[in-house]
C-alpha cells in the first residue's frame, strides 16, 4: 500500500492522533522549526484535515486517539514520526527518546525502531516502501 493512501485510510480521530504525535516530536528537541511545520500541514492536507482541526491540534486541545492495532499500521506510524525527526536533518536523543517510547507503547522493539531508523539513512532520502517496513517488524509478536 502506498504511503499516501494509508494515510487517507485513518479514522479521524486518528489523524488527529497521528498529527498531535508529529506536533510532539517536531517539539521534542525544544523547537519547531519551518521544515517540520510544512511537513506537518501537508500531511493535515493529504489527509484532509480542516485548518481549524489543526490549530486545535498545535493548540494541544487534541491529545488523544485510537492506537493502530495491526502491526503494519503502527511501523506506518513510527515511519512518519521518524520522518519528522529527520526532516530538519538533526537528530537528537530526545527525538529518539521520544520515538521508542511510542514503539513501547505499540509494544514493539527498540531494536525494530533502530533497524527502521538505519534503512531510512540508508536509502537516498529516507525513503521506506510497505515491503521495507514489513521486513522490518515481521519479528515483531503484535498481530497482523
Amino acid at each position: 500500500m502506498p504511503y499516501f493512501e494509508s494515510i487517507k485510510n485513518l479514522t479521524n480521530a486518528q489523524k488527529l492522533m497521528l498529527l498531535n504525535q508529529l506536533v510532539q516530536m517536531a517539539k521534542a528537541d525544544n523547537s519547531f522549526k519551518f521544515i517540520e511545520f510544512k511537513y506537518l500541514t501537508d500531511v493535515a492536507e493529504l489527509m484532509g484535515i480542516s485548518t481549524s482541526q489543526l490549530e486545535a491540534v498545535l493548540e494541544g486541545k487534541v491529545v488523544a486517539g485510537p492506537l493502530p492495532k495491526r502491526k503494519i499500521e503502527k511501523a506506518w506510524h513510527l515511519y512518519r514520526l521518524a520522518v519528522m525527526m529527520m526532516i530538519d536533518h538533526d537528530i537528537n536523543m530526545e527525538e529518539i527518546t521520544f520515538l521508542k517510547k511510542i514503539a513501547h507503547s505499540f509494544n514493539l522493539s527498540s531494536k525494530s525502531v533502530d533497524a527502521m531508523l538505519r534503512a531510512m539513512h540508508t536509502n537516498k532520502g529516507g525513503m521506506l516502501f510497505y515491503e521495507d517496513l514489513k521486513r522490518i517488524f515481521a519479528k515483531e509478536n503484535t498481530a497482523d
